[in-house]
């Protein structure tokens, strides 16, 4: 049995448990997997696979490659949360494999094994894996693309120049660092093609942006190269010398000498001239790029924008591109700046806490001409760019950055090597701090969400226990490494991310999940009317509304639209909160009892469901799991 055969069994063991364990038995959550699995079963039951609609409207806000997955799911695995959620962890764990393969082109395979249980055991890349959503599928289609860089390009440079035994690798040559066949561009561009498929042109734009950086960034021009910076890079370093000849005056030589740290910042700016930029983009063969998007992703476009007059591609275009990129206020997620980069720490956890020496140990590798230098280069510009890139936008989410962790996954996974393979002059600090930090966390949880329970969900102080795996797994890493067996040390470390992720998504979150009331209330509303629902919420919409209850739902904000909606249903049910349960019994005396009521899921207040007056009384049926307690 071959090494990478060993090695990709363990990935897809882990991606298996950590993604699969009990991926269908919770409902849907709002917003995000009750809309798009509503989507997806509308555009089902139209018979069409070109306009995505939801709730009976267009829906502009993403391009079809999910609501096509999970019709697909849905064909083979029937209505359910598994038939929808499946396609994300389908891809989340080819995202492992393929990050696993760049690793092990450009450091080592053991390099490429740990960046592959990386990435499938950290928090935000779990959560998408295991969420009826988009980010999954694009996150995949941009590592796969770029493995495909790496296998026919730097790769292929690697073996012909075993630079894995060189000192100093000589990139001097772009042509020597791209794919050298038509196909490798081609593979490349179209799996660039499915992302545009699942999210748009940020789909281009991210794994583009990662690779010309990194061509800038490693790319070493003679001084007679026709692309050299040349004027551009002269007016930074002059700019530079006057920046220092003025800190000699205005700052203590203490401070002087830190500054001249930056210095190498400058030579970094000095390779974005325009001039380089230029030449690189043409070694990517744009024309190639436009030619196989035109056939992958085109066609979509524009049969969409042929069947809604040009409405959906102006809306997704123009509201949910330039205008979340320009103008997060009216999309409700405004950020600060720094938003990406402060969650990078939660959302890789636990292995964010080896962020800090792994950013350390890869500068000084990239300073040093490690035999490693281009991995660092590529899976640092990677990083950087897509975590700049969503920095930089209007609009921030958690999960836009989850294509960048793939790129962080390899720089841990090669600091985690060299902290195995040569303890003996790395800092013991490291290891100790990042136990220590993980035994706190999971005491932290152990202690708050208990806490946190006793308010939104009562009688689940249980959920706090999946601390403990932390903290377990922190002690023994810890036991370990003060043992300089830093093998057992990492595999502890490992442990304890699967144990913990399992736990968490895989037990906790199914007593969460029987506080949520959507299916509850749909279950009561057919019970009432076993035929087809008429459905309006009143000054209270959620997503799953729609999906749990198989029909569309009219959204109405005042009494009039209520009162037509009334006129036109014979056995109307309205769904609204005990905040607004009193507005529509004064207006409509004598017309509405309550079907039921169920507590807010995570808020406080009641959810109550009305119907007319005059329908029979119906029996309280079972609630699901223990909400019949609350």
């Amino acid at each position: 049995m071959s090494t990478m055969f060993k090695h990709q069994a363990w990935i897809v063991v882990v991606g298996l448990v950590v993604f699969f364990w009990n991926l269908g038995a919770a409902a849907l959550f709002d917003m995000d997997e009750a809309l798009y699995a509503s989507c997806a079963r509308e555009m089902a039951q139209r018979g069409d696979w070109v306009v995505p609609w939801f709730n009976g409207q267009m829906f502009p806000d993403k391009p079809p490659l999910m609501f096509w997955l999970m019709m697909l799911g849905t064909a083979v695995f029937g209505s359910t949360e598994f038939a929808v959620r499946a396609p994300s962890a389908l891809f989340a764990l080819g995202t492992a494999l393929a990050t696993y393969h760049i690793g092990r082109r450009l450091f080592r395979a053991e390099v490429g094994l740990w960046a592959g249980v990386i990435v499938s055991t950290s928090i935000i890349f779990t959560v998408s894996a295991r969420a009826a959503t988009v980010d999954s599928a694009l996150t995949f289609a941009i590592t796969a693309a770029i493995w495909v860089f790496v296998a026919d390009g730097i790769a292929r440079r690697n073996a012909a120049t075993n630079v894995s035994d060189a000192n100093a690798p000589d990139e001097s040559s772009w042509t020597a660092l791209v794919p050298r066949h038509a196909l490798a561009f081609a593979v490349m561009y179209a799996l660039i093609g499915v992302a545009v498929l699942a999210k748009g042109p940020v789909g281009l734009i991210m794994p583009a942006g990662a690779i010309g950086l990194f061509l800038l960034m490693v790319h070493r021009p003679s001084a007679r190269a026709a692309d050299d910076p040349g004027r551009f890079q002269g007016i930074l370093a002059r700019w530079w010398a006057s920046c220092r000849a003025a800190g000699r005056l205005l700052l203590p030589w203490p401070a002087l000498r830190w500054t001249w740290r930056l210095s190498p910042l400058w030579t970094v700016l000095g390779r974005l001239a325009p001039r380089r930029i230029l030449t690189a983009t043409w070694r990517l063969r744009p024309l190639t790029a436009l030619a196989v998007l035109a056939v992958v992703a085109l066609p979509w476009y524009v049969l969409v924008s042929l069947r809604t007059d040009n409405a959906w591609l102006i809306e997704f275009l123009g509201k949910y591109n330039i205008g979340a990129a320009t103008n997060a206020p009216l999309m409700g997620h405004e950020r600060p700046w720094f938003f990406h980069i402060l969650l990078v720490f939660v959302g890789f956890f636990p292995w964010s806490v080896f962020l800090g020496p792994t950013v350390v140990e890869a500068w000084r590798r990239i300073r040093d001409d490690h035999p490693w230098r281009l991995g660092y280069v590529l899976a640092g510009c990677w990083a950087v760019f897509v975590i700049g890139l969503w920095s930089a936008v209007a609009m921030k989410l958690p999960h836009h950055v989850l294509p960048a962790y793939p790129a962080l996954a390899l720089l841990t996974g090669a600091f985690v090597y060299t902290w195995i393979a040569e303890h003996e002059r790395m800092n013991r600090w490291w290891m100790r701090n990042a136990a220590i930090t993980l035994v706190i966390v999971g005491a932290g949880i152990v202690v708050a969400l208990p806490l946190v329970a006793a308010w939104v969900l009562p009688g689940e102080g249980a959920i706090g226990l999946v601390g403990l795996t932390l903290v377990a797994g922190g002690a023994a890493a810890w036991f370990f490494s003060e043992r300089r067996r830093p093998m057992p040390a990492m595999v502890s470390f490992a442990a304890a991310s699967v144990a913990f992720l399992v736990a968490t998504f895989g037990v906790a979150v199914l007593r969460v999940d029987r506080h949520q009331t959507s299916p509850v209330l749909a279950a009561h509303m057919r019970e009432a009317n076993p035929g087809r629902l008429e459905l309006a919420s009143f000054r209270f919409f959620r997503q799953s509304f729609v999906y749990y209850s198989g029909e569309p739902v009219a959204e109405l904000d005042s009494v009039e639209e209520i009162e037509k909606f009334l006129r036109r249903t014979e056995r109307p049910f309205v769904i609204t909160t005990d905040e607004h349960e009193a507005q529509l019994r004064g207006a409509f005396p004598g017309q509405f009892r309550v079907l039921t009521r169920q507590p807010r899921f995570l808020d406080g207040g009641e959810l109550v469901v009305l119907a007319r007056q005059e329908d029979q009384t119906i029996p309280q049926t079972a609630r699901r799991g223990d909400n019949s307690q609350h």
